[in-house]
């Protein structure tokens, strides 16, 4: 029988020829939710109506008042696992153990399901998936910025200074000094103040000290072909600048290359 059917079969029983209320206390007789029932009888049906449609499936929301207990009882109704490592989540590709982890704990803390948990990791790898594009935009705008700007200042000078840069970084042993990322995420090499002080430098050295100057040395105390040799193949991996002609270093990346294999072969 429907609720629908219960409610009419209670409802047709509602004239009284005496009013069963008057047997009980003011403050219940008089409530609105028993007005309409007509006798004692349809009372007992509509409670034994009401707790048939009470399911096993039912769940009790806890008050304001529930106990962590109380909640994880309700948790594990919901679907919740019963540790965290029982989550079987499909992450993304650059998700490590660290983090599958800690979002597993995370989830399990929280009192998500199975299908909530993998809903709401699928929302975040979306939602990072997005930084890091605009992370990676924002990164290849600020190095085309600077490097306009130091174009612009240094005009046709401009590759030459920069091969000077490098070789300076190169005789000092430190090509991935230009790597290193700063705390607003960008990059050591794509800083136009670091950029400027070594050029700087490299000018002091071709014109003050060195004879030769960065550009006609031929060796580098205490640099071995085993050093230089990593050295090139650092620079010329299958991700490099190295390859890839419209990358805004393409052009250091070989040129520091050519100097790397120079010194190699004491050319």
């Amino acid at each position: 029988m429907s609720e629908q059917e219960q409610v009419a079969e209670v409802s047709q029983e509602i004239a009284p020829s005496d009013d069963w209320r008057t047997q009980l206390p003011q403050e219940i007789s008089e409530d609105p939710s028993i007005q309409h029932i007509g006798s004692v009888e349809a009372m007992a049906k509509s409670y034994i109506n009401a707790q048939k449609m009470v399911g096993a499936d039912k769940v009790a929301i806890p008050g304001n008042w529930a106990t962590d207990e109380d909640w994880e009882q309700v948790y594990s109704k919901f679907g919740r696992p019963d540790q965290p490592s029982d989550y079987e989540l499909e992450l993304g590709d650059g998700s490590n153990e660290e983090f599958t982890n800690w979002f597993k704990d995370a989830a399990h803390s929280a009192g998500l399901s199975e299908r909530q948990a993998q809903r709401l990791a699928t929302q975040y790898e979306e939602f990072a998936g997005g930084q890091v594009e605009v992370s990676e935009a924002s990164l290849e705008q600020h190095r085309s910025e600077v490097e306009t700007s130091l174009r612009k200042e240094y005009g046709k000078d401009f590759d030459t200074k920069m091969e000077t840069a490098n070789q300076l970084l190169t005789e000092f042993d430190a090509p991935d000094l230009t790597e290193i990322r700063l705390a607003d995420g960008t990059l050591l090499g794509d800083n136009p103040d670091l950029v400027k002080f070594m050029v700087s430098i490299a000018d002091y050295i071709d014109t003050e000290i060195s004879e030769d100057g960065l550009a006609g040395r031929e060796s580098t105390p205490g640099i071995t072909d085993q050093n230089l040799q990593d050295q090139i193949m650092g620079l010329t991996a299958k991700n490099s600048p190295y390859w890839e002609k419209q990358h805004p270093d393409h052009t250091r990346i070989v040129n520091q290359v050519l100097h790397l294999r120079g010194q190699l072969h004491g050319e």
